[in-house]
C-alpha cells in the first residue's frame, strides 16, 4: 500500500511538473491584452448580468459579431485549458491567460446568452459587443488561392462547399519538407519528394469534389515549394526546387484539364507567378478572393503568393473583395486554441495589422464531420507510416497521448484546430491592397 501512495505522488508530482512545463510554451505573453481596435464597429458597451449576456435589439443585422471580455488570472488555469461557453459554443484561451480576449459570438440564436466560465475567472463584468456586415453572397464568383494542398480545405472547406462557383489554385508543388515517405524509399529524398508531390497534387484536384468544387475548378501552378520568396527577391532568375535531382517545376504543374487557359509550360520565376495569377483573375472575374493575410501568417508561400496577387490584382485594376485566412499563425502554431468542433477566437495580436471588417463562416455539425473527412483525405496531414513499424505505431501513440493532454508546445494538428464551429476571415476591398503592403513593412 505504501508503495502505491509512494508511486501515486510521484506520478502525481510529475503531471504537475509536465502540466506547467506546457502551460508556457507560448511565443508570447499570454498574461497580456490582445491588441484590436475595433471601435468604429462598437454596437454596445454592457455588463454581463446573472451570468447573462443580453445583445443589442440589431444583432441579427450583423453576419458577425464579437464579446470583448478582461480575464483575469487563475491559478487553477496553470494546469486546466480556461474556457468560456456560451450557448454551447466554447471558447478557449491558453494556460494562465489574462488580459483582453475576443470571443466569437457570430451564430448565436438567442438574445438573451448565458455564459458559463470554467478554469477562468473574469477581470470584471464589462463587456463591449462589436458587429461587422460583410454581405458574402455564395452565389458570386469566389477564388482560393492556396500555396499547398490542403491550405484550401483548412481555411475554407466549410465556406467553399457552402458556395456555388468556386476556383482553387494550388501555387506550389509540396515537394519539400516532413520525410513523410523517407522509410519507405530507404532515404531517397528525391523519390520521397517525387511521391510527396504527386501524392499532394493528386489531393488538389480530387479532395474539393467532396466540396461540391469540380476537377475542371481545381489545378496545380507547380511552383518549387519556398521558392516564392525567392523569385521575389530574384524578379528574372529561375528559381530551383530545394530538393537534390528535381529540376523540372512542369512535372508538377497540372492546369491542361481546366477550364481556365494557361501555358502548360512555363519558367520558374516570378514574373511567371504573376502572370499566371493574372491570367486566372482575367478569365475567372472573381467577386470574392480567398488568399493567406500577408502579414499574420507565417508560411513564405502563404505571404509571397499574396503579395503576387496584390501584384497581379494592381497590374488588371480588377475589383473584388479579399477574405484573408492564416493557417499559421506567427505568434503560435497552435492557434486556433482549443478543442476541435470549439469556436475560433481572435488572434493573439501584439501589434495592429490591417483589415477592413471581419467574417466568420459558420460551420454546423455535419459540414465539420465533413471538412474532417477533407482534412483525413490529405496524404500531408496523416500519421502516413502508423502501420509500417512497431517504431512508427509508437511514435504515433505518444502523439496521440499528448495531444489528449492538451499538450500545447508541438500539437500542431490539424484535425484539431481546423475543425470549429466557424471559420474565420479578415475582410479587405481590393481597392486598399496598398494599405497591406504598408502593414507588412510595419
Amino acid at each position: 500500500m505504501l508503495y502505491f501512495l509512494l508511486l501515486l505522488v510521484l506520478f502525481t508530482t510529475l503531471y504537475l511538473i509536465y502540466l506547467l512545463k506546457i502551460s508556457n510554451k507560448y511565443q508570447y505573453d499570454v498574461a497580456t491584452d490582445y491588441l484590436y481596435n475595433l471601435d468604429k464597429n462598437l454596437l454596445t458597451q454592457t455588463k454581463i448580468e446573472n451570468k447573462t449576456i443580453t445583445l443589442p435589439e440589431n444583432y441579427e443585422n450583423y453576419d458577425s459579431l464579437f464579446l470583448k471580455i478582461s480575464l483575469s488570472f487563475n491559478p487553477i488555469s496553470y494546469f486546466f485549458k480556461p474556457c468560456i461557453e456560451i450557448e454551447n459554443f466554447k471558447h478557449y484561451f491558453e494556460y494562465r491567460a489574462k488580459g483582453v480576449r475576443y470571443l466569437n459570438i457570430s451564430h448565436v440564436q438567442n438574445k438573451v446568452l448565458k455564459i458559463n466560465m470554467k478554469n477562468s475567472t473574469l477581470l470584471n463584468d464589462a463587456i463591449s459587443i462589436y458587429g461587422y456586415k460583410n454581405n458574402i453572397n455564395l452565389t458570386d464568383k469566389m477564388l482560393i488561392l492556396a500555396p499547398h494542398a490542403d491550405d484550401a480545405e483548412i481555411a475554407a472547406f466549410g465556406l467553399y462547399k457552402k458556395a456555388e462557383d468556386v476556383t482553387i489554385v494550388i501555387t506550389t508543388a509540396g515537394e519539400y519538407g516532413a520525410c513523410n515517405y523517407c522509410e519507405i524509399y530507404d532515404n531517397n529524398k528525391t523519390k520521397q519528394s517525387l511521391k510527396k508531390a504527386e501524392l499532394r497534387i493528386f489531393d488538389a484536384l480530387c479532395v474539393p469534389l467532396l466540396g461540391n468544387v469540380t476537377m475542371q475548378n481545381c489545378f496545380t501552378l507547380g511552383y518549387f515549394d519556398l521558392s516564392l520568396k525567392w523569385m521575389y527577391e530574384h524578379k528574372t532568375e529561375n528559381a530551383s526546387s530545394l530538393i537534390q535531382g528535381i529540376n523540372d517545376m512542369n512535372i508538377f504543374r497540372k492546369v491542361s484539364h481546366a477550364k481556365v487557359k494557361l501555358s502548360h509550360e512555363v519558367q520558374p520565376t516570378y514574373y511567371s507567378f504573376v502572370d499566371d495569377i493574372k491570367n486566372i483573375i482575367l478569365q475567372t472575374k472573381p467577386d470574392i478572393i480567398l488568399t493567406p493575410h500577408p502579414t499574420i501568417d507565417s508560411h513564405s508561400d502563404h505571404k509571397y503568393t499574396t503579395l503576387a496577387l496584390i501584384q497581379a490584382l494592381k497590374d488588371t485594376n480588377h475589383k473584388c473583395k479579399l477574405l484573408l485566412y492564416t493557417n499559421h499563425l506567427k505568434l503560435s502554431r497552435t492557434y486556433p486554441i482549443g478543442e476541435i468542433n470549439s469556436s475560433i477566437t481572435l488572434p493573439p495580436n501584439k501589434q495592429e495589422f490591417y483589415f477592413e471588417s471581419i467574417y466568420s463562416s459558420e460551420l454546423d455539425h455535419d459540414l465539420q464531420i465533413d471538412k474532417f473527412f477533407a482534412l483525413e483525405s490529405m496524404h500531408d496531414l496523416r500519421d502516413s507510416l502508423i502501420f509500417i513499424s512497431i517504431k512508427q505505431s509508437l511514435n504515433h501513440l505518444v502523439n496521440m497521448i499528448k495531444r489528449k493532454l492538451k499538450y500545447t508546445g508541438k500539437d500542431k494538428s490539424y484535425y484539431k484546430r481546423a475543425i470549429r464551429a466557424n471559420e474565420l476571415f479578415f475582410v479587405v476591398e481590393s481597392e486598399n491592397i496598398n494599405n497591406l503592403l504598408d502593414s507588412e513593412e510595419h
